[in-house]
């Protein structure tokens, strides 16, 4: 049992990773096919293997989501055009994509159609499989997400944090000393950690925080919230907005941003991009990466925020105190668990 259950969790791991790369991949890329097959034979091993709900649901729901805004199937006429020239220079590559691209496009949304229901029935068997009800599992794998994201920005809190102070901290040392010593600009030292580095290190600290402790921030709903008209609502209404908000507009969203983010990183790592100031930092595609990887942080608390909620809309009554965080708000926090009320006036 527990040697299947990690091979389970391990496929979905694999799922994730493919639905990952399959978003990093351009339209004339040879990867796509590929890369979606590994993702749905990964996917099924996962729920016939009852991997972790948390990773199962994390790849299968990406997984969709990176079909849909990726449109394996099918490329627009400018793109098409531009792959016909590259294959009328000889490029066998591109011929073989022509091929593909006509051989598809005329059913692409029909495809679209039958990868997207095979990954709901997958994930619904998949879900159901487990060792527990379903909405159990949405809720575990909900959580799941929850405790991977409050880990990665607790982490990203101490490391970035920490290392952002030591250098405010240097870079106003090395500032008061230079008034004392001004050819300690001649030095090796100060070359390698000139003023403009050391500073361009501080903002490349603070955008790589702020975008790994996102996630981190919607999960624990510590994230700003103008709630002009949801604090009006019953908590049912404000479970549905969360959820509307969460699967229409936020995952959207944020794969959008991955994927065009990819590209402008992986652009700048090819033309060796580095900091418009003669003494600043090189390797500029590093902070840039950061762009995606955030967004796929944001993503994944939207998912767990989405599962929670559909937990509470629609599972037992037995389950929705646990999955009622967000039909409450600060103004309206959530009634108190009477067990946990008893508890705490004995104690």
């Amino acid at each position: 049992m527990v040697i299947r259950e990690t091979l389970g969790t391990v496929a979905g791991i694999s799922a994730l990773a493919a639905a990952f790369l399959l978003v990093m991949q351009h339209s004339n890329s040879t990867y796509i096919l590929p890369l979606l097959a590994v993702f749905l034979v990964a996917l099924i091993l996962s729920a016939i293997l009852r991997g972790n709900p948390a990773v199962f649901a994390s790849a299968g729901l990406l997984g969709w989501f990176a079909v849909l805004i990726d449109a394996p199937f099918s490329i627009s006429t400018r793109e098409f055009n531009a792959l016909r020239r590259v294959a009328n220079r000889g490029d066998e590559d591109a011929k073989a994509l022509m091929a593909y691209y006509e051989t598809l496009s005329p059913y692409a949304t029909y495809l679209t159609i039958a990868v997207t229901i095979l990954i709901v029935v997958t994930m619904a068997y998949g879900l159901i499989r487990g060792r527990m009800s379903l909405h159990q599992n949405l809720l575990d794998a909900s959580n799941g997400i929850g405790d991977f994201l409050s880990r990665v920005g607790i982490v990203a809190a101490v490391v970035m944090f920490s290392a952002m102070i030591l250098a405010i901290i240097y870079d106003v040392s090395q500032r008061q000393y230079l008034g004392t010593n001004p050819a300690f600009t001649n030095t090796d030292w100060y070359k390698f950690f000139s003023s403009t580095r050391v500073q361009e290190m501080e903002w490349h600290l603070h955008a790589a925080l702020f975008l790994l402790v996102l996630g981190y921030a919607y999960v624990q709903d510590a994230h700003v919230r103008i709630e002009l008209v949801r604090d009006m609502m019953r908590p049912r209404s404000r479970v549905w907005v969360e959820l509307a908000g969460c699967l229409l507009f936020m995952v959207p969203y944020c794969y959008v941003v991955m994927k065009y983010g990819i590209e402008n990183a992986m652009r700048s790592f090819d033309i060796g991009e580095s900091s418009a100031a003669l003494t600043g930092l090189p390797n500029r595609f590093i902070i840039k990466s950061m762009l995606p990887i955030g967004f796929a942080l944001i993503a994944l608390a939207g998912l767990s925020v989405a599962m929670k909620c559909i937990v509470y809309l629609f599972g037992p009554a037995s389950l929705q105190r646990q999955a009622n965080y967000y039909a409450h708000s600060h103004q309206n926090p959530a009634p108190q668990d009477p067990d946990l009320a008893a508890d705490t006036r004995n104690a």
